[in-house]
């Protein structure tokens, strides 16, 4: 942690500034000490990481989600670091939100000050933002995930990582002039309430990024919700295990040469249109995730990700243009796939 964060943040219950008490520094970063509010609320800076969580507001729901990303992550330490899968998400992030080039995020970044990456898991995002501006990016996680961010982005200048809860930041409101949220809220206990939060700590004319899970067909959305259902009586290792099988049934269906012409059929959700094999079983039926441009371990992963979280919440895109109205952020890009939604909005200036 570096000094100047302590000047920043506030208590997250409280609103009230922070005392810092710090007991160990070395090379220009706070490795241990403690925050301390005006009403007497402690929050202790343990390796290097302001821990900013009120443990008696923190739920049953929130303490399980936790415990799937700090299961998740601990998997994969380098992921979105080596080459192969921090590339492929990049182009990713670059295409949904219609950046297309690492340059046009540049000169995006470049009008931004404070930048909040909310749930930043590993730190994939929080890097790729400080790497190409000079602002400021703070990167927050429930998750101990938040420990290998910090091993791997304590040398970058413009970098501050804190664990907390991104419905309880520890900064004021108006405080960010860019707020990214990608592929996080729908883990929240409740995911428009979550976003009308991160709209508060947003400065007028800033902008908000978030991508949402979308709603999929109806067998789909019955497959994953009774698979989680199972899912949450399990230990990690036999969801991880889980994970695997169904990994190993999307590699066998990608391996299928043949391809299906189906109707339309609204009530199941169906599209008219020429699958593959795999690809029509994962979009309609069951999330069996196969990539063959990533790893084994990443494939696993993502299918881990999607059944382990105590909260996966899907919505519409009805939904999420509703939520940036009634905040009052005029949306600038939005990209709606089979996958999720993802929009960027910008605070209006009133009057």
């Amino acid at each position: 942690m570096k000094r100047q964060l302590a000047e920043w943040m506030v208590c997250p219950v409280t609103g009230e500034k922070l005392s810092p008490r710090f007991e160990q520094e070395a090379d220009g970063e706070i490795i241990e000490g403690e925050l301390i509010s005006a009403s007497g609320r402690r929050y202790p800076i343990t390796r290097g990481v302001p821990r900013m969580l009120p443990s008696d507001l923190v739920d049953e729901g929130q303490k399980a989600t936790q415990q799937a990303f700090s299961a998740k992550w601990k998997r994969a330490k380098d992921f979105g670091y080596e080459q192969k899968s921090r590339s492929f998400y990049v182009n990713w992030y670059l295409q949904r939100y219609k950046f297309r080039t690492i340059e046009a995020l540049r000169g995006f970044l470049s009008t931004k000050s404070r930048i909040l990456d909310a749930g930043t898991g590993m730190g994939r995002d929080t890097s790729l933002y400080a790497d190409n501006s000079e602002a400021m990016v703070f990167g927050v996680d429930i998750s101990t995930a938040i420990d290998l961010a910090y091993d791997h982005l304590k040398h970058y200048p413009n970098a501050h990582l804190i664990q907390a809860d991104l419905t309880r930041l520890p900064f004021p409101t108006d405080f960010f002039d860019f707020i990214a949220c990608d592929q996080v809220l729908h883990h929240t206990r409740n995911t428009e309430q979550s976003f009308y939060t991160l709209v508060k700590h947003l400065a007028t004319g800033g902008d908000l990024s978030v991508y949402v899970y979308r709603k999929k067909a109806p067998i789909r959305e019955f497959a994953d919700d009774y698979l989680r259902r199972i899912a949450a009586e399990m230990d990690e290792e036999e969801v991880w295990k889980l994970s695997e099988q169904l990994a190993e049934l999307g590699r066998i269906l990608s391996e299928v040469s043949a391809r299906i012409t189906v109707p339309d059929i609204p009530p199941l959700g169906l599209k008219a249109g020429t699958y593959d094999v795999q690809r029509f079983i994962y979009w309609n039926m069951l999330k069996c995730y196969w990539n063959a441009s990533l790893d084994y371990q990443d494939n696993v992963l993502t299918n881990f990700d999607w059944y382990r979280p105590h909260y996966a919440h899907r919505h519409t895109s009805g939904e999420v243009r509703k939520w940036f109205a009634d905040a009052g952020l005029e949306i600038i890009t939005f990209d709606e796939c089979d996958a999720g939604i993802s929009v960027r909005g910008r605070k209006k200036v009133l009057g």
